[in-house]
């Protein structure tokens, strides 16, 4: 949330860079000069002046690893704890998402690709960020947590860890003496997986303690960063906001609502019923980090008469790991096995879909008759539609071999009056894909897509 909130403050001159110094170092004085200047220089932008509503209270950041991909953004294999009191900064560290995750009491079903994957008979913590609306997914996080442990959570922000390389390349190497290591933007990765997963046995420390000694020595440069590079770190902040790599979540409705009008909560907005929706999500469900390697190009084919639009989407992976599974602590990639879902607009009708040439077919209440902890094949040969406000969202699975591709292709039809335009979505972790998109035989893009646009 501290890195969210100076964000924020990037702008108002020597106003905005004091108040993100304030901010930085844990101690917001709300009568003084650089708050007050800063507020009326926005003009009383809301979540400006709600800062000391916001600056108070607790909040959880979760580190997403989006080399193994997610769906609000990679896989949570660690989180920060962030708590506030009336502008004061009193406790920032890193925690193992394993540790509230042990403490969790009961059962709860999992997803049915979940179960199909791991086959553990269970849903927790570590697999919650499932849903691929931030503001659910975030929701569901929370309530893990709580029964973990962590109550009183006024607000959920995720990270990737691109975002983190990205820091460091602006304000430096950091000094990490309590193991020996000096850790900057190219081996920042490489690092983490290394006390994440080399020699970890069940109750090591060794990766919240990593990650928690690199984390306060980054907060420590920051909080004495230069304006030079004060201003590219600011434009890094928001950058990552304006493309949902950074991605927010209060418990107050108010609050959730400015965050929405900012376009800042990962929220999946119903774009109107003549603009065509398009937003394909993964999760990596593989347990490895292909996501290093795997590429992805749509092509779109739309034809139109006046009764009904026609809609062929077809998606392509390119896989171009070395290894078939992580060679560890050299490459921790390999095979992609995914699970896709494809969010278009609630009337679009489908047809047919294939994988790898496969027709699949729908999934029917009879293939969900036995409890989805009790799944134990994963369903190669059919698709499922879940239904929400506004659109729908149809999964399947999907399988790359390393050094190989494979392909999905989708045939649907819409309703589309006037001309045609269409909101096209990139999934958190994705730095961009490949889209084409021609319609009723012109070609109206071709190129990439590095954030939401409306074509």
């Amino acid at each position: 949330m501290t890195v969210v909130l100076v964000g924020v403050a990037g702008g108002c001159g020597w106003s905005g860079y004091g108040l993100a110094r304030e901010i930085l170092r844990g101690e917001v004085n709300f009568s003084g000069g650089n708050y007050q200047f800063f507020n009326w220089c926005t003009n009383g932008l809301p979540i400006v002046g709600r800062l000391g509503q916001i600056l108070d209270g607790k909040y959880i950041v979760l580190l997403q690893n989006n080399r193994e991909l997610r769906a609000t953004g990679g896989f949570v294999g660690s989180y920060v704890r962030v708590i506030w009191d009336m502008g004061k900064l009193v406790d920032l560290g890193v925690q193992d998402i394993y540790v509230p995750d042990g403490k969790l009491v009961g059962h709860v079903e999992p997803p049915y690709p979940v179960q199909e994957s791991f086959r553990q008979g269970w849903w927790k913590l570590r697999d919650a960020n499932w849903d691929p609306d931030f503001a659910s997914a975030a929701a569901t996080v929370k309530w893990f947590l709580e029964q973990g442990g962590e109550t009183g959570i006024k607000g959920i922000a995720a990270v990737n860890l691109d975002l983190i390389q990205r820091w460091l390349g602006v304000i430096g190497w950091v000094n990490v003496p309590e193991f020996g290591e000096v850790v900057n933007a190219d081996n920042m990765y490489s690092l983490a997986q290394k006390y994440a997963e080399t020699s970890w046995y069940e109750g090591s420390k060794q990766k919240q303690e990593f990650l928690g000694a690199v984390g306060e020595e980054v907060v420590k440069l920051t909080r004495n960063v230069s304006i030079r590079k004060y201003i590219p770190l600011m434009k890094l902040f928001y950058e990552e906001l304006s493309k949902k790599q950074m991605q927010m979540w209060f418990e107050d409705e108010e609050m959730r609502r400015i965050v929405d009008s900012l376009g800042w909560g990962g929220r999946i907005e119903k774009p109107g019923r003549e603009i065509d929706l398009l937003y394909v999500v993964e999760s990596n469900l593989g347990a490895n980090k292909s996501n290093c390697c795997v590429e992805r190009r749509l092509t779109h084919d739309v034809k139109r008469d006046e009764h009904v639009t026609r809609e062929k989407l077809r998606i392509e992976w390119m896989n171009t790991s070395e290894y078939d599974s992580p060679v560890k602590p050299v490459f921790w990639g390999g095979n992609y096995l995914t699970y896709v879902r494809v969010v278009l607009p609630e009337e679009a009708k489908i047809q047919d879909i294939k994988v790898r040439g496969l027709i699949l077919r729908m999934s029917t209440p009879n293939d969900f008759l036995m409890p989805n902890s009790l799944r134990q094949e994963i369903s190669w040969d059919m698709y499922n539609i879940e239904k929400r406000s506004g659109h729908q969202i149809v999964g399947f699975w999907v399988r790359v071999e390393h050094k190989d591709s494979a392909t999905a292709e989708l045939e649907y039809e819409s309703v589309r009056a006037g001309e045609y335009k269409i909101l096209v979505k990139r999934q958190p972790g994705i730095e961009k894909f490949g889209y084409k998109l021609t319609v009723d035989g012109k070609t109206k893009f071709d190129g990439f897509i590095n954030r939401d646009i409306l074509i």
